[in-house]
C-alpha cells in the first residue's frame, strides 16, 4: 500500500469496545478523513495504534507501506518522527517556555538554537498568535493558546501525517483558526490528516471522507458542496 499514508488493514482496537472489530481504514498519501461522534476517550485507542505507539490486537498497520512491527527501532523512530500526534494527554514540559517546548523536536534533531529552530516557521507561529507568549511557560496561559502551543510543536516537526482529536479551543471558537493553518499546511508538505471529534464542522472544508461512528460502525457521511479532489498520478484510477 505505497499509495497510502495510513493503512489500518482488519484491525481489532486493544480494549475499545466501541470501535468495529474488525476495522480497516486506508487514508491516501495527501488525503484528510474525518471521524465524527467520538469523544477523546473514544478516540485514544484508535490514534495510539494509527501511530505506531500500541499494537493492535488482531491485524496489521502500514505506513507508507511499512509494517510498524517489523522496524528496527532505530527506522521505528524515523516513522514516528514523520507523523504528529495531537491528543488532550500530549503535555507541554512545565519547566520549559512555550518556545522552548515549541522547538524542542528541531533543537533536539539539528543542534540548534531555539531561534534558529523557530525562524523557519515565523508564519506559522504568527497564524497561531503565539509570537506574544513565547517566553511565558505553559502554567501562565489560557487553555487554549497551550492547545495553540501543542500544535505549533507537532508541526514544525513536519510532519506527512497527523492524526488528531479535536476538543475544547480546536473544536470551537479556535476551529477557523486551525483551519487556515492546515488549508496551507497540507498541500504545503503533501501531507494525510486524520482528524475524530465529537462534531467537526467546521473543519468539512478540510475533508474528502466524513465518517461518523455509531453503534460500532463507522457510516460514510456525504460532504455537502464539497468540490471533487484534482486526480493525481500517484493514485490508482479505481
Amino acid at each position: 500500500m505505497l499509495h497510502h499514508a495510513l493503512d489500518l488493514e482488519a484491525i481489532t482496537l486493544p480494549a475499545a469496545p466501541a470501535w468495529p472489530a474488525p476495522l480497516s481504514l486506508a487514508v491516501a498519501l495527501d488525503e484528510v478523513v474525518l471521524i465524527e461522534g467520538v469523544e477523546p476517550v473514544l478516540a485514544e485507542p484508535l490514534l495510539e495504534v494509527a501511530a505506531a505507539l500500541k499494537s493492535p490486537v488482531t491485524g496489521q498497520v502500514r505506513h507508507w507501506g511499512l509494517d510498524a512491527e517489523t522496524l528496527p527501532r532505530e527506522d521505528l523512530y524515523r516513522l514516528r518522527s514523520r507523523m504528529a500526534y495531537i491528543s488532550p494527554r500530549q503535555v507541554l514540559l512545565s519547566h520549559l517556555s512555550l518556545g522552548e517546548n515549541i522547538a524542542l523536536v528541531p533543537c533536539y534533531r539539528q543542534g540548534c538554537s531555539e531561534a534558529e529552530a523557530l525562524a523557519p516557521h515565523v508564519g506559522l507561529l504568527e497564524h497561531l498568535k503565539l509570537q506574544a507568549h513565547l517566553d511565558q511557560l505553559p502554567a501562565q496561559v489560557s487553555a487554549g493558546i497551550y492547545s495553540r502551543a501543542v500544535w505549533a510543536r507537532e508541526l514544525l516537526k513536519e510532519p506527512e501525517l497527523i492524526l488528531a482529536v479535536l476538543t475544547g479551543f480546536q473544536a470551537a471558537a479556535g476551529a477557523p483558526m486551525l483551519v487556515a493553518v492546515l488549508e496551507e499546511y497540507l498541500p504545503r508538505y503533501v501531507a494525510a490528516a486524520v482528524l475524530l471529534g465529537e462534531s467537526l464542522e467546521p473543519y468539512y472544508p478540510l475533508g474528502q471522507r466524513l465518517l461518523t461512528l455509531k453503534e460500532r460502525q463507522l457510516l460514510k457521511k456525504p460532504l455537502a458542496d464539497h468540490r471533487a479532489r484534482p486526480l493525481t498520478d500517484h493514485l490508482p484510477l479505481v
